[in-house]
């Protein structure tokens, strides 16, 4: 079973990617607080990503490193130096994309983590969850990376018992694999598993104070990476 959602403008983002060598298309925001293919601190850990409209937060670009503001990338540095500890290395996220898609979409790139936030419109759509764990797993392949970050998604104000369990399915999934699962939208939500106020204008999607929220915890997971000599990247001990 495909993923229900038609893929004519994902297809053509994803034949312009192919021709450049990339993945996307032209966008929007430049982001100052994490670097892009930059000069890094040699001891930064790098990150590639795939995701969707929470991640790309309206940009069509993000394979070009273009972000919109309320992405969560834009708050990944914990130390708010510039990139100094963490580097983004692109990836590909789009608006509307399901698992599926980041799938098909995204092309290779070597980084110390990749960040799967994924599944919100897999969730909307009622797409299997064993369907999207196997589309999990063929990003996971795409990507070279020794420590794979699986992300919760944020809160869907109407749907908030099916955000809950396909949440515990990413939990249990990533345990399954030995992957790092981080719930980096445990801030975002309340008890009664919608947003927070303030953190969304629309109940499903992070406003730039609910980007905040999801940047500085996936964040501090990727600091938490320490590159081992000869060996894998692991979780920091404490």
């Amino acid at each position: 079973m495909k993923s229900h959602r038609p893929l004519h403008s994902l297809a053509l983002v994803a034949v312009l990617g192919a021709l450049l060598g990339l993945e996307g298309s032209p966008g929007t925001f430049l982001p100052s607080p994490t670097a892009f293919d930059a000069q890094l601190n040699p001891n930064a850990t790098t990150f590639v990503v795939a995701g969707d409209s929470i991640t790309a937060a309206g940009s069509e670009a993000v394979w070009a490193g273009k972000l919109g503001e309320a992405s969560w990338i834009n708050f990944v540095d914990p130390t708010g130096s510039g990139g100094t500890r963490v580097g983004w290395r692109g990836g590909w996220a789009l608006g509307g994309a399901q698992t599926g898609d980041m799938a098909r979409a995204l092309r290779y790139r070597n980084a110390n983590a990749l960040v799967v936030l994924a599944g919100t419109n897999d969730v909307a759509h009622r797409i299997p969850h064993e369907i999207t764990g196997r589309n999990i797993e063929r990003i996971v392949l795409i990507v070279s990376s020794d420590t794979v970050i699986i992300s919760s998604v944020p809160p869907r104000d109407n749907a908030t018992d099916a955000t809950r369990e396909y949440n515990g399915f990413l939990q249990a999934l990533a345990a399954r694999h030995g992957w790092v699962f981080v719930d980096a939208a445990a801030g975002l939500r309340t008890a009664e598993g919608k947003f927070r106020p303030g953190l969304s204008d629309d109940g499903v999607h992070p406003n730039v104070a609910g980007a905040a929220v999801l940047g500085h915890a996936i964040g501090q997971a990727l600091a938490g990476i320490r590159l081992l000599a000869g060996g894998p990247i692991q979780p920091a001990t404490p």
